[in-house]
């Protein structure tokens, strides 16, 4: 194996945390003496070494790595889905950096060459890196923290990987470890790494925080790791560490004189359970109502929350038992309550939950990487060296034929000890819309015991027809994602079985028409709308502006909304609002143009609203387009 490919933790493998010498009792004063002057003849030998780099203050006892040691990675597969997944990462060029850029995917690259090299020792791959962190110094100048936040951990997991320290020690010492440093105060946007960790109890202060947290791990600086302990404490409930979060709207909170970032076990609000609910990214989906508004922003808090555990627990905290696992409550909600299961490049998390729960939400290699972090199902996964499981008898042959099973076994008499609620659909948001269908989520609840769900039988009637089954992902998911042609009505429902094989009531949702309106039927204000014609776009043309604070509003009648259009290297920013209320800020630049893009939904109550769309004027990029909108009316 080529290079030197040790990170904190093979630094110190002969270490011993809390180590105290035998037999020398702490009073005895000629043995102090004798360990006073062993010191100060070690202290005379590091002066005759002039040549070795300055080492970290260590973090934790045995100066660890931030996030997996390479003795770890060593022992994982280089074969197998998920191994090949990392491994095509790690083998495409890293791109344009920039820090600023939330949407850069280059730390991901980077984290995989860290990685494959941490598992291989192939010099190119080190190489690679630390290019690339030396290329990274000041791209974050210009951007906003949650930028930072989002792309810095990929890079110092990285750095920590090739063992920057010895590599290139020049760079590390007198670049490196000072730029990582000033980070933590440094100015973006009117923020902070630090002041957002500790100011933003949502997806922003998350991701500041695994950033924060990173950069006090690879620095060895104690001091910092163990306020930013304390501060993840106290977003996971703990107010005696920390309670100076600043808090939106508090009808999610268990208690709103006392908001946390995560609910308190066994919380329930109007009859409803919201152990678990992250009330500050839920209220972005609306105020405290249920069933819930569609919102990702949960699981988008949890990218930085479980990173942010991860490293924290590396360096020895107990963060994923604090405040009766607080981050495995999350994630329930969000699988059995809210029926929200994690899709996309949420996906990774549910390796790293099962890793350290022991629970079943991993999704099937290779995993698709998130926005700060990824490949858990390579670096949590079974091990090259395990052994292999006993292969399972063969069944004994039968003389009778088996008959053929049904596709969905008859139901048994009796009513089941499980239910479902009505569902639910609306709009979603996608990364690419076929010419003729836009893509509409149902969800629902169930009622009763977890444990006693078999499945749920879910079907379809379209126009009023027949109804007919329709394909979830698992047995037991409570949500689904379909693609569905505009103009024709539709009703979905839903029964549960239980384990017994008895099915509860169907039930019911409402007829739901799905209209898709082009862009001319907003109403525009502001300079600089132009007309683009192209055939990519859903109607032959879409309707683009440049000019900050141009905006148009759409007014429609119904439970759900959508914005479509492009993203691209020339598109900026757009505030969106609906009723007037500012719901969120969209990003639409891409490093390429993808056109017919679901930019934005959300449900609302049913009645007459407005969604309006703001450009910001994004300098450098700042085009905003509108192709269509998309509209879901109950009847």
């Amino acid at each position: 194996m080529s290079g030197n490919p040790q990170n904190g933790a093979q630094r110190a493998s002969t270490q011993e945390s809390g180590h105290v010498t035998p037999g020398r009792p702490t009073g005895d004063r000629r043995g102090r003496l004798i360990f006073i002057g062993e010191l100060v003849i070690m202290a005379m030998l590091v002066g005759l070494l002039p040549n070795l780099p300055p080492g970290p203050r260590s973090a934790n006892a045995a100066g660890g790595p931030v996030l997996v040691s390479v003795d770890t990675l060593r022992t994982r597969p280089t074969s197998g889905a998920a191994w090949t997944g990392l491994k095509a990462i790690a083998d495409l060029p890293v791109g344009t950096i920039s820090l600023a850029d939330q949407d850069s995917s280059a730390d991901i690259r980077v984290l995989a060459k860290g990685l494959v090299f941490a598992r291989l020792g192939t010099e190119s791959y080190r190489q690679a890196v630390i290019a690339a962190l030396k290329s990274a110094v000041g791209t974050e100048q210009g951007g906003r923290t949650l930028a930072l936040g989002r792309n810095l951990p990929g890079f110092v997991i990285a750095a920590d990987l090739v063992s920057l320290r010895t590599a290139d020690p020049a760079f590390d010492t007198g670049q490196f470890r000072p730029w990582l440093r000033s980070l933590l105060t440094e100015v973006l946007d009117g923020r902070t790494l630090t002041s957002t960790h500790e100011d933003r109890p949502n997806n922003w202060g998350t991701h500041a925080g695994a950033a924060r947290v990173a950069i006090a791990a690879y620095l060895g600086d104690a001091a910092i790791l163990a306020r930013a302990a304390a501060v993840f404490h106290g977003y996971l409930g703990s107010r005696a560490d920390y309670a100076g979060f600043s808090f939106g709207d508090l009808s999610w909170q268990c208690d709103a004189s006392k908001p946390v970032g995560i609910n308190p076990a066994g919380c329930t609000k109007s009859g409803v359970s919201i152990d678990g609910v992250i009330p500050d990214d839920m209220r972005r989906g609306g105020v405290f109502q249920w069933p819930p508004v569609d919102t990702n922003y949960p699981w988008e808090n949890l990218q930085g929350a479980l990173l942010q555990a991860e490293i924290l627990h590396t360096a020895g905290y107990d963060t994923w038992n604090w405040e009766n696992r607080a981050l495995l409550r999350a994630v329930r909600f969000l699988y059995n309550r809210a029926g929200w299961p994690a899709v996309g490049d949420d996906q990774w998390q549910t390796w790293l939950i099962d890793a350290r729960y022991g629970t079943s939400y991993r999704v099937a290699s290779p995993v698709r990487y998130g926005k700060n972090f990824g490949f858990t199902d390579w670096i949590y996964g079974a091990s090259a060296t395990a052994a292999a499981p006993p292969p399972t008898p063969a069944p004994t042959p039968r003389p009778t034929p088996t008959p053929a099973v049904a596709p969905t076994p008859a139901p048994v008499p009796g009513t089941a000890v499980v239910s479902a609620s009505a569902p639910t659909t609306n709009l979603a948001t996608t990364t690419r819309l076929s010419l003729t269908t836009v893509p509409v989520r149902v969800a629902w609840s169930l009622s009763g015991d977890p444990a006693k769900l078999a499945r749920y039988d879910v079907q379809r009637s379209v126009d009023g027809g027949a109804y007919q089954r329709a394909v979830i992902a698992s047995a037991t998911a409570s949500r689904f994602v379909v693609a569905l042609s505009p103009g024709h009505r539709y009703r979905f429902r839903v029964r549960a079985v239980d384990r017994a094989g008895r099915v509860s009531a169907w039930a019911t949702g409402s007829d739901t028409v799905l209209a898709r309106r082009q862009q001319t039927a907003g109403s525009y204000a502001g300079s600089g709308w132009l007309t683009a014609g192209a055939s990519v776009y859903l109607g032959g043309s879409a309707k683009a502006s440049r000019a900050a604070r141009a905006g148009v509003t759409f007014s429609f009648s119904g439970t759900s909304v959508a914005w479509i259009g492009p993203v691209g290297p020339t598109r900026g920013r757009a505030s969106v609002y609906v009723d007037r209320r500012l719901v969120t800020t969209v990003n639409l630049y891409r490093s390429t143009f993808q056109p017919r893009q679901v930019l934005f939904a959300t449900r609302v109550a049913a009645g007459s609203h407005t969604l309006t769309i703001r450009v910001a004027g994004t300098a450098g990029h700042p085009w905003v387009a509108v192709d269509a909108f998309a509209v879901l009316t109950p009847r």
